[in-house]
């Protein structure tokens, strides 16, 4: 999936959340992108019990945004559950990755 943002502004503390879920028009894409997403990224994170952490530099802006990357763990479920309980019953089984964009 692509993402497209545009940021107006920026102020120091504010952050986006990100859900990354597999998606495909018919099951077996779907099946194929979940086994990606378990094996190359979640299985990793896991295994490290750790948040993947980038920084992202914007042109013509002082501050870098960092991005945080989360496999399921408490911290996803806590803020899945506060934000998108509707997501929360079928994320679950499909894996998924939790996305903050922060500005620091």
């Amino acid at each position: 999936a692509v993402v497209s943002t545009q940021s107006t502004g920026h102020h120091e503390g504010q952050r986006c959340m990100l859900l990354a879920l597999p998606h495909g028009t018919e099951p077996a894409m779907v099946a194929s992108q979940t086994a990606v997403l378990q094996q190359g990224f979640i299985t990793y994170l896991e295994s490290k019990q750790a948040a993947g952490i980038i920084n992202l530099t914007v042109p013509n802006q002082a501050s870098p945004y960092v991005l945080h990357i989360f496999p399921p763990c408490d911290f996803t479920r806590v803020n899945m559950k506060r934000f998108c309980p509707e997501l929360m019953e079928g994320a679950g089984d499909c894996g998924y990755l939790l996305i903050v964009i922060a500005t620091v």
